[in-house]
């Protein structure tokens, strides 16, 4: 997991301890973190997305999107983004570029 992707669960929880409680917001990080989990065994199930970054693929856990880079050894979770984000202008700026 990148540092990035590690700052944007931070956030998340941050905001969902806040907006809902401490509980909530940890049982939804957990979710999420399933999701990396299943990548392990299904790396290439999201769809690619080589328009913003070669290599990248990205899933859906509502409302965010899960930005991964497999690899033959590994799946490396680059960002974890709300769904609402412009992604285009993220990736523009280099803040989503996949790890080699």
């Amino acid at each position: 997991m990148t540092e990035a992707a590690e700052a944007d669960l931070a956030e998340i929880w941050a905001y969902l301890a806040i907006e809902a409680s401490e509980t909530t917001a940890t049982r939804f990080v957990e979710a999420i973190e399933g999701d990396f989990n299943r990548l392990l065994d299904f790396p290439l199930s999201g769809p690619a997305r080589d328009q913003l970054v070669p290599g990248l693929r990205a899933i859906i856990h509502s409302p965010f999107v899960i930005y991964y880079a497999p690899s033959e050894k590994a799946v490396t979770i680059v960002r974890v983004l709300h769904g609402a984000r412009d992604v285009v202008a993220i990736a523009e700026r280099g803040e989503l570029g996949a790890p080699n």
